[in-house]
């Protein structure tokens, strides 16, 4: 059976109480990725981010078990507060043929404070890896709002 490309995606949108400034860079300066690129209960061992048109990126995360969870991947567009595109490719324990996927992230301002994310994930090619994925998305969300969540 064949899907089609729009069967191939998964589009995750969530609000993030934080200023677009503040959420686009969480998504590229590599100390911040060590904070939130990883779903509990897994943890950023290492990152780092060259954050340019045909720059490349690459994520460790570590897993309760020790088993590393490692994500590369290039820059394909960039527009400061935003859009993201990048090329994202996973390799670990679960994955014996990892592939290139496209990741599509774009940042809007619906307050003075409030950004939304509209995340898209493109070329998911099993059912299981788009379920995994978007699973994975919300637990790092999760992250990311704890992150940049006011302090009072």
């Amino acid at each position: 059976m064949i899907e089609s490309a729009e069967a191939a995606s998964i589009t995750i949108v969530r609000v993030i109480a934080a200023p677009v400034a503040a959420v686009f860079e969480a998504w590229t300066d590599p100390a911040c990725l060590q904070q939130w690129l990883a779903p509990n209960p897994c943890s950023v061992a290492e990152a780092s981010a060259d954050v340019r048109l045909g720059g490349r990126y690459r994520v460790v995360a570590v897993d309760p078990l020790g088993n590393r969870h490692v994500t590369t991947g290039e820059y394909r567009e960039l527009v400061r507060d935003v859009r993201l595109v990048k090329t994202w490719v996973y390799e670990g324990p679960n994955y014996a043929d990892p592939y290139p996927t496209l990741l599509t992230v774009d940042f809007r301002e619906v307050g003075p404070a409030s950004t939304e994310i509209s995340l898209r994930q493109d070329q998911l090619l099993a059912p299981e890896d788009r379920a995994g994925n978007r699973e994975g998305w919300r637990l790092c969300f999760e992250k990311l709002e704890a992150l940049l969540r006011p302090t009072v």
